[in-house]
């Protein structure tokens, strides 16, 4: 089944705190990572560095918020031989409170990698915390974005035309001669476009929740077809269209996100 993973606690915001420490009966706040807002800068071409045993990054949320899962991204297995639990996920409302998640990650992983937070192993809402704690186990070389939110699983699979375009950025301008030449601005993104004919108003609702915390276009999130991954943003907001009473159609327009 398709979903979708987006940040529901607002880590991206300005006004919240990303603070480096260590963890041990609770977090303590030191400089002790290396470039560590490269967890949460929507950018999984750049990793965090300097990463040993019991180093911490802790969210601080102005809003007390929910989620129900973790997504990391990992540029490549790393080599590190451990059991599996080279990271944890806590929360709670006090740094020497903080309840450890759901399953741990392993650096061995490749690519996105997606766990539940919560301990009954399901994906369940855990909340309203205002502290969201990630704790290093051992020292790790390869994570590059960490991702706090909600799994929106669809309620059924898309229509079957998904239409796919690929934009490459390119721009044609012209000289004072009236010569034609272009620019390329980026290399090519892909526009996936999924279609439902027939949602519900729940699915519909959970929809625009989901677009609320994104801001429409205003941040990246991860795609789940069913067997790959995708980086992507909203290119335009959502349309509904109600076809029968309580049941809606709308087509959503995915942008592929470079790094």
């Amino acid at each position: 089944m398709s979903y979708f993973i987006y940040d529901s606690i607002n880590q991206y915001r300005a006004d919240n705190t990303i603070s480096e420490g260590t963890f041990g009966s609770g977090f303590s706040a030191s400089d002790t990572l290396t470039d560590h807002k490269r967890a949460s800068d929507q950018n999984i071409g750049t990793i965090i560095s300097g990463i040993v045993a019991n180093e911490a990054i802790m969210y601080t949320v102005g809003t007390a918020a929910a989620a129900n899962a973790i997504a990391v991204y990992f540029t490549g297995d790393d080599g590190v031989t451990a059991n599996g639990d080279e990271m944890t996920i806590r929360a709670g409302n006090a740094v020497n409170a903080l309840t450890a998640g759901g399953k741990s990650f392993a650096s061995t992983h490749n690519g996105w990698a997606v766990s539940n937070i919560h301990n009954s192993g399901n994906y369940t809402n855990v909340g309203n915390y205002t502290m969201w704690c990630i704790e290093f186990n051992e020292a790790l070389t390869n994570i590059s974005e960490i991702l706090i939110g909600f799994k929106l699983d669809f309620e059924i699979e898309p229509d079957i035309n998904i239409q796919r375009s690929r934009d490459y950025g390119t721009q044609i301008q012209k000289s004072l001669g009236g010569v034609e030449y272009a620019i390329n601005i980026h290399d090519a993104q892909e526009i996936t476009t999924i279609g439902f004919q027939n949602i519900s108003s729940t699915f519909k609702d959970n929809l625009l929740i989901m677009e609320g915390h994104l801001k429409a276009q205003g941040k990246k999130f991860l795609w789940n077809d069913g067997s790959t991954f995708h980086w992507v943003r909203l290119d335009k907001p959502m349309v509904f269209t109600e076809v029968a009473d309580g049941r809606f159609s709308t087509q959503i327009i995915l942008r592929q996100q470079i790094q």
